[in-house]
C-alpha cells in the first residue's frame, strides 16, 4: 500500500511540475520575464492574418524598425539600439505591462501607444499595432514580428 501511495505521489508531482507549452498566454509575471529576457529585433511586418508585407510598402518609420534592437528592461525602461553603431541607444522611453498581460504600453518618441500582445514566448514576440502604420499610404492594422537577438 505504501508503495502505491509513493508511486501515485511521484506521478502527481511530475504532472504538476511539467509546464505545458501550448501557446497559452503567460501570467503577468511570466510575460514581463519573457519580454525582458531577450533583446528583440523586428523580422517582419504582417497583416493581422499573417501575410508578410513587403518592406517597400511600409512607411519609412515602420521600415526603420528592422534596423534596431529593442531592449525592454525590468525597471520599465525600453531602449532602441543600433547594432551597426556598437548597440548605442538611438531612442528610448518607458514601457508597462497591462495587469492582464495582454498588452504593453510603450512611450517612446515615434513609437507610442498600447500594443496588444499576439504572441509572447522566449522565441517570438508579436505585437499588434492598430491604425498607425502606413501600408501603401493607408493606415492599417499590422503585426510586428520580433525574434530574439542572439
Amino acid at each position: 500500500m505504501l508503495r502505491l501511495v509513493l508511486i501515485a505521489s511521484l506521478f502527481l508531482s511530475l504532472l504538476s511540475g511539467c509546464k505545458k507549452d501550448d501557446g497559452s498566454n503567460p501570467t503577468p509575471g511570466e510575460a514581463s520575464e519573457l519580454l525582458v529576457g531577450n533583446n528583440w529585433r523586428a523580422t517582419s511586418i504582417t497583416t493581422t492574418n499573417g501575410q508578410e508585407i513587403n518592406k517597400n510598402r511600409l512607411d519609412l518609420f515602420t521600415q526603420s524598425l528592422f534596423e534596431l534592437n529593442m531592449q525592454f528592461r525590468s525597471n520599465g525602461r525600453v531602449n532602441a539600439t543600433d547594432p551597426l553603431q556598437a548597440n548605442s541607444v538611438v531612442n528610448g522611453g518607458t514601457w508597462t505591462m497591462a495587469s492582464d498581460s495582454q498588452s504593453i504600453d510603450v512611450d517612446v518618441t515615434g513609437f507610442k501607444g498600447n500594443f496588444p500582445i499576439v504572441q509572447l514566448t522566449k522565441n517570438k514576440l508579436i505585437l499588434r499595432q492598430d491604425d498607425k502604420a502606413s501600408v501603401d499610404g493607408q493606415k492599417t492594422n499590422i503585426h510586428i514580428v520580433f525574434d530574439p537577438v542572439l
